[in-house]
């Protein structure tokens, strides 16, 4: 077992497309050793459904798999402004004509199979490092005399005071104060907090508001947290 650890605090979830069962729960087993979290598509066309459903931070490609090609993915996920994420692929394909391919329809990088744990978590780290470098600093936001710190998830109050927050409460805090004036949709802050759009999570995320505006003391220091009819909700 790697004793490789993620470059940062936070824990990212890396979508993994391979057709081949065995290599599939291998890298699988490799990414969870090492702290992230993992997803596992075997065919194109349900891999794409799965990550525009959910929040992925990177993408590892096989390239021959059913449905839909690596190659296909890959080109149809950078064609998408809003999947700027690291993508690695991972094959069998070793001709240098291939691995230019690769490299020219949007690859990051480029590993032959049989890649070893220890070079494919190298590799991985490296590209969460570039794409991800403010993950390796201590992040904080301050906003009307609040200071919330993402790392320890404690929120300072105006008056002096500190919070510490759940997880998931202080997800959707720190999300609407990163927003602060802007609406935020419930779609956004599910995706942010769950990780998928599920309406049927909805009802739960309206209590989750009502927790941070209470631990927060939001009225008290001349702030609300206000719910927007049919968009979501604004600090």
């Amino acid at each position: 077992m790697s004793t490789a650890t993620p470059p940062d605090s936070e824990k990212k979830r890396i979508a993994v497309l391979e057709d081949n069962l065995a290599q599939a729960e291998a890298v699988r087993r490799w990414l969870e050793n090492a702290g992230y979290d993992v997803i596992v598509e075997h065919d194109g066309p349900a891999f794409m459904a799965r990550i525009d459903k959910e929040k992925v931070d990177m993408l590892v490609l096989d390239w021959d798999v059913p449905g839909m090609t690596g190659i296909e993915v890959l080109r149809n996920v950078r064609a998408r402004v809003h999947f700027e994420i690291p993508i690695v692929l991972l094959t069998q394909h070793d001709d240098e004509r291939d691995i230019l391919h690769g490299l020219d329809s949007g690859a990051d990088d480029f590993l032959v199979k049989p890649a070893s744990e220890r070079m494919l978590l190298a590799r991985v780290m490296a590209q969460l490092r570039k794409y991800y470098p403010e993950a390796q600093k201590k992040r904080q936001i301050e906003f009307d005399g609040y200071v919330l710190d993402e790392t320890a998830r404690v929120a300072t109050l105006p008056d002096g005071g500190q919070q510490e927050l759940p997880e998931r409460e202080f997800a959707i805090g720190f999300y609407l104060f990163s927003h602060a004036g802007r609406v935020v949709s419930r779609d956004a802050l599910l995706k942010h907090v769950w990780g998928e759009v599920d309406e049927a999570q909805v009802g739960t995320l309206a209590t989750y508001i009502t927790r941070v505006r209470n631990a927060l003391r939001l009225r008290q220091h001349g702030l609300k947290i206000s719910s927007v009819y049919r968009r979501g909700y604004r600090l």
